[in-house]
């Protein structure tokens, strides 16, 4: 009987700063959990738990040399309630400050999808071949049956 592994999320990636990530040219974001009203210092809030793999720029793309955090929380509102609909699934976006409507309001962060098909298959393939490695290194594992 072969194993069936499966990651456990854990929060082991901290947590997701937007203003770090504005440039980027594509972020691939693969959701594990969505939890409303997370207890947290500043009040509950909502919180999505998510593998965060950023390309910062064209060259990382083309490369397929992206930054990869494994259970990154997202608890910025729009962006976490955004991702619920996702859970168990990945999508490829960019981040986007939109103004605030209220004066004195700070502007809101949006995900925005990556349009361009180029950077779209660009990371389809870097996921694909990242799922083929791990693939091949599990069939590789010894076998103590």
């Amino acid at each position: 009987m072969g194993l069936n592994l499966i990651d456990i999320p854990v929060q082991g990636g901290g947590w997701f700063k937007p203003a770090d990530n504005i440039n980027a040219a594509a972020i691939l974001l693969e959701v594990h959990s969505f939890e409303r009203q997370r207890p947290t210092p500043n009040g509950p809030k909502d919180s999505v738990l998510a593998d965060v793999t950023i390309f910062k720029d064209a060259a990382a793309l083309a490369a397929g040399t992206p930054e990869v955090t494994k259970g990154q929380r997202i608890e910025q509102t729009i962006l976490a309630r955004d991702l619920e609909t996702i859970v168990d699934g990945a999508t490829i976006v960019k981040l986007e400050q939109i103004p605030a409507k209220k004066p004195g309001a700070h502007p809101a962060w949006v995900w925005r999808p990556i349009a361009d098909t180029a950077v779209r298959t660009a990371v389809v393939e870097y996921a694909n071949k990242r799922e083929a490695q791990a693939e091949a290194a599990v069939a590789d594992a010894p076998d103590f049956d």
